[in-house]
């Protein structure tokens, strides 16, 4: 393809993205979704926004056990914040939260950004191509909640997406200090950043390592400087363990493999079926979160995105560009799948693992020599459809839940 070409296709579906999101921010600024002050945690599938837009996002650096959490994060918010102050004064709560996401849009702007190059410098793919899979995973469910609700999870997406990246490309200097960052802003994705670097970096062995040490070392050096350095690091045993023991799941075999299938596949790009509580059962009729059940059309599709990240496995099994995403999924399903770690809770979870989906989706829409695979791009096209058109109702369903 002629590169002037390529180069306006890739602006025009920036474009239009960019657009697009603008136009979902400027629907959500004119309902009461964003004054928070009365509102409360868990109001939708056990978001914490209201806390991370009003104690993270706080000229008043937070300084509760979240700390251990997102001890970077914390920091981040807090300079966000004054320089917010700095810009526009005093504003209302409604009007920060709306700095606060409008800012998120660029991040998930970016996300998109960088997983195109990934796709097509990296994994080779043509344009076309490349950008309908950024399409799906612009316009996934979970990416776009989680770019206009105060969150931890889109700057995660973009740092593990930058991780694979730069990994990929052998920038020693800027991978570690995506570790730095990636660690900061959630502490066990620093296992995801260093699965990543570890199998997506084509150094020696030796060097990989070294890569990790220093990443490791810096994000210590880093929080220990910081105000929030005491707190993590006198806690972060005591805390996790506790973290680990509060919200480990305890579902029999079935149930188990019915919620992977829908937490891992299914919520990160659909609204599933809805119960109006949270996921624990607290605010019976003032909450929202998802059950393991969705319509047939949904589950269809869930079912035949599975079906090409396996076939994107089997074809890509010879490709060293395998195994990183392959690493990635791997530790989710591990954590959040086997141990059942926030289990119940798992769609907050969605964006450590939908780059990596998306990634091995790719392995499949590769065109090796001799042969296309022009089955596995018409099933993406369906599929990106279907991430738009049966998402319809669901977004009825959350206009009518944050306008009532």
């Amino acid at each position: 393809m002629d590169k002037s070409r390529a180069f306006y296709q890739r602006l025009a579906f920036f474009l239009c993205l960019a657009a697009v999101y603008g136009a979902i921010f400027a629907f959500l600024c004119h309902t009461p979704f964003y004054d928070v002050t009365e509102a409360h945690n868990d109001r939708l599938f056990s978001a914490d926004d209201v806390y991370c837009a009003k104690e993270f996002y706080s000229a008043d650096m937070d300084d509760s056990a979240r700390i251990i959490k997102h001890p970077l994060f914390i920091v981040y918010g807090s300079f966000f914040t004054r320089a917010e102050q700095l810009v526009f004064g005093t504003i209302s709560v409604k009007s920060h939260y709306q700095v606060i996401v409008a800012s998120q849009i660029v991040l998930s702007l970016l996300s998109s950004f960088y997983l195109e190059r990934i796709l097509r410098k990296q994994y080779g793919l043509k344009e076309r191509r490349a950008l309908l899979l950024c399409g799906v995973y612009a316009l996934a469910f979970s990416t776009l909640f989680y770019t206009f609700v105060a969150e931890t999870y889109i700057l995660s997406a973009l740092l593990l997406m930058m991780t694979f990246y730069y990994a990929g490309e052998k920038n020693d200097p800027v991978t570690v200090l995506l570790g730095v960052c990636t660690a900061g802003v959630t502490i066990t994705n620093a296992a995801l950043w260093a699965v990543i670097v570890f199998l997506a970096h084509r150094g020696s062995w030796k060097r990989r390592i070294c890569l990790l040490a220093l990443g490791g070392a810096g994000f210590c050096v880093v929080t220990a400087l910081l105000p929030v350095g005491d707190f993590f690091f006198a806690s972060i045993i005591s805390g996790g363990l506790s973290s680990a023991q509060t919200f480990r799941d305890h579902f029999g075999p079935l149930e188990l493999l019915v919620r992977i299938f829908f937490v891992f596949f299914g919520s990160t790009a659909f609204v599933l079926h809805t119960a109006m509580e949270s996921p624990f059962g607290d605010y019976p009729g003032d909450a929202l979160s998802f059950l393991p059940a969705a319509s047939w059309p949904i589950v269809v599709l869930a079912l035949g995105w599975v079906a090409l990240l396996v076939w994107g496995v089997v074809r890509g099994r010879k490709s060293p560009l395998l195994w990183a995403p392959l690493g990635v999924l791997g530790c989710n399903l591990l954590l959040h799948g086997a141990i059942q770690y926030g289990l119940k809770e798992g769609f907050l979870y969605s964006l450590h693992h939908l780059p990596a989906q998306i990634l091995l989706a790719a392995l499949a829409l590769r065109a090796p020599e001799g042969r296309d695979s022009r089955w596995a791009e018409g099933f993406a096209w369906c599929y990106g459809a279907g991430v738009v058109l049966c998402n319809l109702p669901g977004y009825y369903q959350l206009v009518q839940f944050i306008t009532r």
